[in-house]
């Protein structure tokens, strides 16, 4: 499926959109990869559901690690 879109700022807004969906991918991979180092070796690594602002917390707080 093809989507025109109608002016720039359509265009501007996707574009966006996509970057923000894949930085919040990348930094939750390096959630899981943090959470991996510290894990036990023979134990499961278990992550329970996030608020949002948890998650808020959380994505803030490896922006800062990142930088």
């Amino acid at each position: 499926m093809t989507i025109i879109w109608s002016t720039e700022d359509d265009r501007r807004r996707a574009a966006e959109a996509r970057r923000e969906l894949v930085e919040r991918d990348e930094l939750m991979t390096t959630f899981i990869r943090w959470l991996v180092d510290r894990s036990a070796p023979d134990g499961l690594v278990t992550v329970p559901e996030f608020t949002a602002e948890t998650e808020a917390r959380l994505l803030a707080l490896l922006r800062l690690e990142r930088a």
